[in-house]
């Protein structure tokens, strides 16, 4: 029997993540998509290209065999043209609808819709009720314009229906429909984990120039409630047996008063699960971390952006250097893992301004640091600044956090990269830091570190 909605992750053979450190985590968003769809009763299927390691033939046979009615597409923005090319491989297998959706579609949809044929409608921004009323439309024969948070094309014009609603209460989502994902195909580092990925918030009111989160997901932020998200995680241990969970929301931490009820609500149901999340330096201070740590937080993802105060005000981050400092004091002093995420080549950068980084994330004492390529992504202010004065590459397979896409005044583009590639050696080649957490971590420092300098390495 045909299926009716079909969701796809495209292939992934490129990605720094997936190729050197083999991070394949779940697709929170077409499953969220999934699970409102099977809530009203209709039949989905998820195809999880890049973490089943299916190609584009494999794909033509599976989708042939499936014969969907609608196939939905998500696409980030370095593997938009993987999920292009899977769009005109649908289109080849069956006489679906295709429908092209995540952050890239959302603030590239009229250039989409423009050059690929193949491509029949656009979901903007969050897509799980948008999908719905789409799927319904087509299936009852109904008036397309009446579909809120869709772009299209008629008679030869591209067609931008009015925005969609963001979704007010997120307690009332269902949970992600997990259970149409390949589980036992998701690994970090090479290791298959009995781990899963949630989000417990949508939105942010942070000006940040380099993040798209807002103008995705709105300014204002949106929470689900401590007892909701404390109940997906006992289902997600009692059903699926997962004992690491990994919080993607952009600053879990935002709301400090809300952490504290999260922390005291699996604090009392004793779940014994460990987990992980982002956290904002000026939104967590000693007693929330304390507090997180005692209710099972074993590693904090801090977003530091740079050592450099100048910089961090350029992009109007919002933090300080000093703040930066405390809070990696504060999870040393607990035993927390910290992991330090820091963008080289953003505005105003220099040889001298990443190497203080360098030296700030040691100074820091940080567990692990993640030296991306600052990256100027559709929908960001950066974006913007750039596009307008024609400083930046356009190939979209680029934008990968390590392929330098736009230059500084002082920085060419091998210049960023070399600097990069510094940054992870002298980082991680320490002997005294490679022996300490060789002692601490074990093993899987052992594999974080191979997959680090596979990648410093490469040429």
């Amino acid at each position: 029997m045909p299926t009716e909605v079909l969701l796809i992750n495209p292939p992934d053979f490129k990605s720094k993540y997936k190729k050197y450190f083999n991070i394949r985590a779940p697709p929170l968003g077409i499953a969220y998509i999934a699970a409102v769809l099977e809530e009203n009763h209709v039949d989905v299927e998820i195809m999880d290209c890049a973490a089943e390691d299916i190609g584009y033939k494999e794909m033509e046979r599976l989708v042939g065999e499936l014969d969907p009615f609608l196939v939905g597409v998500t696409a980030t923005t370095p593997l938009i043209p993987e999920a292009l090319r899977s769009v005109e491989v649908v289109d080849d297998s069956c006489n679906a609808y295709t429908v092209l959706g995540g952050p890239h579609p959302t603030f590239m949809h009229e250039d989409i819709l423009q050059n690929n044929n193949s491509v029949d409608f656009i979901v903007k921004g969050e897509g799980e009720y948008t999908v719905l009323d789409l799927y319904r439309t087509l299936r009852e024969g109904g008036d397309l314009s009446n579909v809120e948070g869709i772009v299209y094309r008629s008679g030869g014009l591209v067609v931008e229906n009015k925005e969609r609603e963001l979704v007010k209460d997120l307690d009332s989502l269902p949970y992600p429909a997990r259970h149409l994902l390949p589980i036992d195909e998701y690994v970090v580092f090479d290791e298959r984990m009995s781990i899963t990925t949630m989000i417990c918030s949508r939105g942010c009111p942070m000006q940040c120039s380099f993040c798209a989160s807002s103008a995705l997901h709105g300014k204002k932020i949106r929470k689900r409630s401590p007892k909701n998200v404390v109940d997906e995680m006992e289902y997600v241990k009692n059903n699926l047996d997962v004992s690491t969970i990994a919080f993607m929301d952009d600053t879990f931490t935002l709301l400090p008063e809300w952490v504290e009820r999260f922390c005291n609500e699996l604090k009392e149901r004793d779940l014994d699960i460990g987990w992980g999340c982002t956290a904002r330096v000026d939104k967590a201070d000693k007693e929330l971390i304390e507090l997180m740590r005692e209710a099972g937080c074993h590693t904090i993802f801090i977003g530091v952006e740079s050592g450099n105060q100048e910089i961090l005000d350029r992009v109007k981050k919002g933090t300080s250097t000093n703040q930066v400092r405390n809070i990696f004091d504060t999870a040393n002093d607990v035993g927390m893992r910290t992991v330090a995420s820091l963008a080289i080549g953003l505005p105003g950068e220099t040889k001298e301004t990443v190497e203080k980084s360098i030296e700030f994330v040691k100074e820091i004492k940080a567990n692990y640091a993640l030296f991306s390529v600052a990256t100027p992504y559709p929908g960001t202010e950066f974006y913007k600044k750039v596009k307008g004065v024609g400083e930046m590459q356009e190939d979209w397979g680029r934008y990968d956090l390590f392929s330098p896409v736009v230059e500084t005044t002082e920085l060419t583009y091998d210049e960023i990269k070399k600097l990069q590639k510094q940054a992870f050696k002298e980082f991680y080649l320490r002997p005294t830091y490679v022996i300490k957490n060789l002692i601490d971590e074990g093993i899987p420092f052992y594999k974080v570190m191979k997959a680090i300098l596979k990648q410093s390495m490469k040429q």
